[in-house]
């Protein structure tokens, strides 16, 4: 983060997710429990991840107990947004097994997923807050989508997105 600190987005073994924050001083933060979707006391689902953005803000996406993507940002002020869904393709929302999240230079947030079909989908949050949607990202040969069990993204400096995805089979 651009304050040095680092932040950590984990599930405990009771399903719930929780954040905590590791100080530039070295010193750590308590674990805060994520609110959940429309009033849920706590966010749990199978996955999630976390990414910093140049503005101080923090960008996670999870997939929750329906199986459905959630989105939420971590302002810099320390204050959260609720968890929503991004919109999916041609959907309300995009269910998905596994997640993933790169921050940019510009301010945006690369997301990627594996959906329910094995396939690997990106989307982009944009710096003022909008999503471009969900799309397949095509396979080896260009053409078709390209199947996943697990999907990762990193963001180098250049301002580029890379994505490797491993194989579902």
């Amino acid at each position: 983060m651009p304050d040095g600190c680092a932040q950590i987005i984990a599930r405990g073994t009771d399903g719930a997710m929780c954040h905590c924050i590791r100080r530039a001083d070295g010193t750590w933060t308590g674990c805060e429990r994520l609110a959940g979707y429309n009033g849920a006391p706590a966010f749990s689902g199978p996955d999630l991840a976390i990414t910093g953005l140049p503005d101080g803000s923090s960008q996670v996406p999870a997939i929750g107990l329906d199986g459905m993507v959630y989105h939420r940002v971590r302002r810099p002020d320390g204050t959260w947004t609720g968890f929503r869904p991004p919109r999916g393709m041609n959907t309300p929302a995009l269910g998905a097994r596994a997640v993933d999240v790169a921050g940019m230079p510009d301010g945006s947030a690369q997301v990627v997923a594996v959906g329910r079909d094995g396939r690997a989908w990106h989307d982009t949050r944009r710096p003022d807050g909008s999503w471009t949607g969900f799309a397949r990202i095509p396979g080896p040969n260009g053409r078709d989508a390209f199947s996943a069990g697990q999907v990762h993204i990193t963001a180098p400096r250049d301002g580029t997105a890379h994505v490797a995805a491993i194989s579902a089979g």
